[in-house]
């Protein structure tokens, strides 16, 4: 199904859900998006709530040719965050970050003012990284290239 909506010539809009795992840090697993739902409300998917703080990621794109992608991730360091974390847990080196795309229509009915007879627990694409090493800090934000 998920396939079948990418071709669609009105699909609905893409949502990116950012999980980060700092278990083997010693830490916790983090669950991001950048945008908020229908009601206005962390964004749910699989039952686990998306909390809504500014995170982006670029070279995920595969081409076939050369070496591998070697995307970045890069995170607001709102209210000195990140840096703690990173002084914590070896600048989150090792951490896995996965990426998951869905698209809204899919999202559990939860997200929605009337429910979603659509949603689709399944209908998920899903990336695996690992932070290779921390690439900038500043009291801004935190980037990391991924591996």
């Amino acid at each position: 199904e998920s396939l079948n909506e990418s071709v669609k010539s009105e699909q609905s809009p893409r949502v990116v859900l950012w999980e980060i795992d700092l278990t083997a840090q010693g830490g916790e697993r983090y669950f991001f998006c950048n945008e908020l739902n229908e009601k206005g409300e962390a964004v749910t998917w699989q039952g686990r709530q998306y909390q809504a703080y500014p995170i982006d990621g670029s070279g995920f794109e595969m081409n076939g040719k050369g070496s591998s992608a070697r995307p970045s991730l890069t995170v607001s360091n709102l209210f000195g965050l990140v840096t703690g974390m990173a002084e914590d847990l070896q600048s989150l080196v090792g951490a896995t970050v996965v990426r998951r795309r869905v698209y809204a229509r899919f999202l559990d009915a939860v997200n929605f003012v009337a429910g979603n007879p659509e949603a689709d627990p399944e209908q998920e694409l899903t990336d695996r990284w690992v932070v290779e090493q921390m690439s900038s800090l500043t009291a801004m934000t935190a980037s990391f290239v991924l591996a």
